[in-house]
């Protein structure tokens, strides 16, 4: 497995690099570790470094990008994994884009914010392109309600993986996220609890032809008790595979739209990370993107990790 870890110094990427030291990865794991110097770009490609005409500066700012990630290069050495660090110069989000094409990595790893994100933001403007134009799975990282001003100190404080929410409809995106998190060497102790929403008895309401009243409480019966059954199928086949991983688990259907839902879930099971796919049985193949993973990412106190097919 490559990942791309990306930090910028912030309390947030702080929490990305304890969450890679928690996944216990395998040795073999090569981590790509990048931070990104913010440089404007003017028309005709005119940049402040063009201008001044001199290397100096530039080298300057490499080696104190290299130096704020030391400390990210040796806990990460520590646990045995092969780390390269990469500084790079321009639009953060399109950089990190870049060097994630650049690479073979199938994950990238970042802070839910950013160094200049306000406060009151729950996500931050690169984190919110990343996952939108990312064609791998990408993990946004918390571990504290987004919101408040908790200080993080990345000596004394460590992240533990104890419980992981997976959503799932059953869809082929759903499937490359579980596939993805049976990967990914979780602690043994880890629970995982699988949850499904149901929404189309309730849509099928408003859809349904005007019939007589009790036809119509007859359909919808009949809908229900087979929407529930497929999504116990769904929940049993995926605690199956993660059983046969030697995790423990555990199902819940709600019932009501997919992104609160989830977010109620969240709630309730208090997970570490919420995993989905970056789509759901209503995707459209054109979009990176759906709108339940865009919502969770957005409003979730917890890391997410948006799943997506291995390229």
């Amino acid at each position: 497995m490559e990942i791309l870890l990306v930090v910028d110094g912030s309390s947030y990427s702080d929490m990305a690099t304890r969450m890679m030291t928690a996944l216990h990865l395998p040795s073999r794991t090569v981590v790509t570790v990048l931070t990104v110097v913010p440089e404007h770009t003017f028309l005709g490609g005119i940049t402040l470094h063009k201008l001044r005409g001199t290397s100096t500066r530039k080298e300057a700012e490499r080696k104190k990008g290299l130096e704020m990630l030391e400390s990210t290069v040796q806990a990460l050495s520590a646990c045995k994994l092969k780390v390269e660090s990469l500084v790079r110069w321009g639009d953060p989000a399109e950089e990190i884009l870049k060097a994630f094409n650049e690479s073979s990595a199938s994950l990238i790893v970042m802070g839910a914010k950013g160094l200049t994100d306000p406060l009151a933001f729950r996500l931050g403007s690169v984190a919110q392109t990343v996952m939108k134009h990312a064609r791998a799975s990408v993990l946004l990282v918390r571990n504290k309600p987004a919101g408040t001003n908790q200080t993080i100190s990345t000596s004394k404080e460590t992240t533990n993986i104890n419980r992981v929410l997976l959503a799932t409809d059953g869809s082929k995106y759903s499937d490359a996220v579980t596939q993805f998190l049976l990967a990914l060497p979780l602690p043994r102790r880890n629970e995982v609890i699988i949850m499904t929403a149901l929404l189309s008895h309730l849509t099928a309401w408003v859809k349904t032809p005007t019939l007589d009243f009790q036809t119509n409480q007859e359909l919808l019966a009949r809908l229900q008790a087979a929407e529930e059954a497929e999504a116990r199928k769904i929940t049993a086949k995926a605690e199956k595979q993660f059983q046969n991983k030697g995790y423990k688990t555990a199902s819940v259907v709600i019932r009501g739209g997919a992104g609160e839902s989830i977010l109620v879930a969240a709630k309730e099971y208090k997970p570490d990370i919420i995993a989905l796919g970056s789509r759901g049985l209503s995707g459209i193949e054109s979009l990176l993107l759906g709108s339940v993973a865009e919502r969770i990412a957005r409003y979730a106190d917890c890391s997410v990790l948006i799943g997506r097919k291995a390229r």
